[in-house]
């Protein structure tokens, strides 16, 4: 490829940055051109701050790999999607389902540990993916969508992993074949998942085609956490959708979390962004997230079960307005009072961090 191109990379997912691939492709692009790099998605942000490349890799914005994709090739020549997939399988389902939601002219390659697949561009053009292409390379450029409308598909699902929409824990599946659609009323109908009701009450309504499914961790590799300083002055609740922690938080003096999933979640996910939280849980955790971070500062409330909403609602509705955030009226050690003090007999033990 000659040099003087310009070369977006988006990255999607924490595998691609631990395993050191994102900094790879990164470096072998900027040999051909101008590089932009982005995430795509949240999951890649905390492991972009562990390993200090958020001064390389772009983690201002929030997009879908998809709207990434889109913004990005207006202003680049081709566009190199770094991913790390649990297999061949699951790596190629996740590209078909990102490629079916655009239009991209310009040739756009999927780039695996392992293999690379095209997905767009002209003969013509192809010189340009020659660099990137790894030990097994598909030309996918006349696939077609292989879902059905309506209907998703799981790749890459081992049997007792959790099945989360859109950040909540749907189920466990019983099969590695998970099938997600709605009924014509729009309720959740989950084949090969035996369904957790909570998780579905808390999904609600909800749009299968830009859902975001997933099955398994959040995070399949390790990293040394990492945390930026923080200056906030506002005051926020998690309630629901933890990864969204890292966007609506960022100018955060100290966060409320509810649940026991999300206030892990977003516990480790804040502590990238030095912002302390006050976990509300009462021990249902799923156990979709293997770090127990939280940052100094930070408070862990332990009530009877079942009672985690609750608090979190009476919260919320006092001092939130029922909102997700406030300018900061009160320093954290009073926010955990009075945490502590809507907990009352439900609390069985609290710890500072």
């Amino acid at each position: 490829m000659t040099t003087g191109k310009r070369i977006a990379v988006i990255v999607h997912g924490p595998e691609a940055v631990d395993t050191g691939l994102a900094s790879e492709i990164i470096s072998l692009a900027s040999s051909f051109g101008e590089v932009r790099a982005a995430v795509g998605g949240t999951t890649a942000v905390a492991a972009v701050i562990d390993a200090g490349l958020e001064q390389v890799i772009d983690i201002s914005s929030r997009e879908l790999p998809s709207a990434a994709i889109e913004r990005a090739s207006s202003c680049s020549d081709i566009v190199l999607l770094v991913n790390q997939g649990k297999d061949r399988d699951s790596s190629m389902a996740f590209g078909r389902l990102v490629m079916s939601k655009i239009t991209v002219s310009i040739p756009v390659l999927q780039v695996e540990n392992g293999s690379s697949m095209l997905w767009t561009g002209r003969d013509d053009g192809l010189e340009m993916v020659q660099p990137f292409l790894r030990s097994e390379f598909l030309d996918l450029r006349n696939e077609s969508p292989s879902e059905i409308d309506g209907v998703r598909v799981l790749s890459g699902v081992r049997p007792g992993e959790n099945v989360w929409i859109n950040g909540h824990v749907i189920g466990r599946a019983e099969s590695s074949k998970v099938v997600i659609r709605q009924s014509p009323n729009g309720s959740l109908v989950a084949e090969g998942v035996r369904t957790k009701p909570t998780g579905i009450e808390r999904l609600g309504c909800f749009d299968i085609r830009t859902a975001i499914i997933r099955s398994g961790q959040v995070r399949r590799t390790r990293a040394e956490p990492r945390s930026l300083i923080s200056n906030g002055t506002t005051a926020c609740l998690i309630d629901h959708c933890a990864e969204e922690s890292l966007f609506r938080c960022r100018d955060a003096a100290y966060v409320v979390t509810v649940g026991d999933d999300t206030s892990k979640i977003a516990s480790a996910l804040l502590y990238r962004l030095g912002v302390p939280v006050i976990a509300i849980t009462d021990g249902d955790e799923d156990g979709i997230s293997f770090e127990e971070l939280l940052y100094p500062g930070s408070y862990l409330f332990r009530l009877a079960p079942g009672n985690d909403d609750q608090v979190g609602a009476e919260i919320a509705r006092e001092f939130f307005q029922e909102g997700h955030r406030v300018k900061m009226k009160m320093r954290i050690e009073e926010m955990a009072a009075k945490v502590r003090a809507a907990c009352g007999e439900r609390l069985l033990w609290e710890r500072r961090f």
